[in-house]
């Protein structure tokens, strides 16, 4: 019966081999999530919560200062803080004001009386 023995010691192909197979099988999803992540980056939505975040963070801040020189405790005014904070970036995200509503549009038929002088309470 005939095979091959091969070498006694193997050379190369270790473990480099291994993690070289792993990050030819990981690099196009670490390209999806970058090309994902510059998205997310570049959206109103980022936009508002950082501009959101960075408000808040300067109200905390001067109120936690205020704070601390009217001698207040620094533990329970921090709490009550970050809560507020919380709270108003929640809102930022969940969208906190109403969307505008649509105006009702005039139709042809009024604009054209109007044009034409008629009064809309008499002709009724």
């Amino acid at each position: 019966m005939n095979y091959h023995i091969g070498a006694r010691y193997q050379k190369g192909r270790g473990i480099g081999s291994l993690f070289s197979g792993l990050l030819r099988g990981f690099s196009p999803l670490a390209q999806m999530g970058l090309s994902f992540g510059k998205k997310l980056v570049n959206s109103d939505l980022a936009k508002s919560i950082t501009g959101t975040a960075l408000d808040t963070g300067k109200k905390l801040a001067l109120n936690m200062a205020a704070d601390l020189l009217e001698g207040k405790n620094v533990k329970d005014s921090a709490q009550a803080q970050l809560n507020e904070a919380k709270k108003s970036i929640a809102t930022t995200l969940r969208g906190g004001g109403g969307c505008r509503k649509r105006k009702r549009k005039k139709t042809t038929t009024l604009i054209k009386k109007q044009k034409l002088g008629y009064n809309l309470l008499e002709n009724d």
